[in-house]
């Protein structure tokens, strides 16, 4: 194995041409090609989705395919030698990101009631981005286009990164599928704590003035109805004030550093491609100031690479021969498998439930 620059906090290992007669884990071609198939899904889905035919029947059909292939892949895998020593701490960390988004959720509601001036008409702050995006188009009118429609929204991304993930199971990155997640769990709860921490020490003025009034109710007199409030409810497009370090752009960043990290090409060229039209579109439709969007980009980048301890890009697992008999699967790794189900309703509620 030799590796290109692979000094502490370098992502390109430089891997072998995989040779079916001696490696079992191809990084090139193979009957199930990572990129294409990620590629074609953030290009078609966004288009489809708006098509009453995708929304219906053809899109559950897709799902209940997808689901089928996964289950079919996850009791044929071979290798759960390599996961197994993995999983304890990536459930441990799925754990602790399903506490952080909780506080997160309450916190949302709780600086949007503490706001003293949350009744008051108070204009919002200046967005240079905003200005120059609006004199671009009073220029050249077919630049709307740079924020004008929602594409790559948050559940492509999401299931970017899920597929990554998951294509472990067919030979696709030569690395722990738990392994990997543990490392962008643990980037999330990180990041979106000090979003958290952030938010909360300073109130800034919302981008939709007038906004507690539309969406919320009155603040009530005892602390019980006040938790209620901000437990009760999943805020999944957030709150009324301006929520400095966008949660939102976290996972968009998420997705390209993930690919950048374990699988570089075209793939997270094309989702960073995403990320810098996402960051035009918040100031331009008000759900965030430029700020929020750019402190999110550096910071989960920031984040990220701190956290290269946890699945470095620099040491890949070793080959195995394809005649290696598999390894043996007891209790646990049945264990495991169910509550890999378990996060994926768990992020399914999070992203559809939250409206994101």
């Amino acid at each position: 194995m030799r590796f290109r620059n692979a000094q502490k906090g370098t992502f390109r290992p430089v891997l072998p041409q995989h040779d079916k007669r001696t490696n079992s884990r191809p990084t090139g071609s193979s009957k199930l090609k990572l990129a294409a198939v990620v590629q074609t899904y953030l290009a078609l889905s966004p288009v489809l989705e708006q098509t009453s035919l995708y929304s219906g029947w053809v899109g559950k059909l897709l799902a209940l395919a997808g689901a089928c292939l996964l289950t079919r892949a996850l009791l044929s895998f071979k290798r759960w030698g390599d996961e197994t020593p993995q999983a304890g701490r990536f459930f441990a960390i799925f754990a602790a990101l399903l506490v952080e988004l909780t506080v997160d959720n309450a916190f949302t509601w709780a600086v949007a009631a503490s706001d003293i001036n949350k009744y008051a008409w108070t204009p919002p702050l200046q967005d240079n981005v905003e200005i120059w995006l609006n004199s671009l188009k009073a220029a050249y009118p077919w630049t709307e286009i740079l924020w004008q429609h929602e594409w790559i929204n948050i559940k492509h991304k999401l299931v970017s990164l899920i597929a990554l993930a998951f294509s472990v199971l067919f030979d696709q990155v030569p690395y722990s599928g738990f392994a990997m997640m543990t490392r962008v769990a643990a980037c999330i709860a990180i990041c979106r704590t000090i979003r958290t921490i952030a938010f909360m020490l300073t109130v800034l003025p919302s981008p939709r003035p007038g906004c507690y009034s539309r969406r919320f109710l009155p603040v009530p007199d005892t602390w019980g109805e006040y938790l209620s409030i901000g437990f009760g409810e999943l805020r999944g497009r957030g709150g009324c004030n301006d929520l400095i370090i966008s949660g939102h752009c976290i996972i968009y960043v998420m997705a390209p550093l993930v690919f950048h990290t374990y699988y570089p090409g075209w793939t997270a060229s094309f989702l960073w491609l995403a990320v810098i039209r996402t960051c035009f579109r918040a100031p331009m439709t008000h759900q965030h100031y430029a700020v929020d969007m750019f402190l999110a980009v550096v910071v989960t980048s920031l984040v990220w690479m701190q956290l290269d301890w946890i699945c470095p890009a620099c040491k890949p697992l070793p080959p195995r021969h394809p005649a290696d008999p598999p390894d043996r699967r007891g209790p646990l790794q049945w264990l495991f498998i169910a509550l890999i189900f378990i996060v994926l309703v768990s992020l399914g509620v999070i992203v559809i439930g939250g409206g994101a």
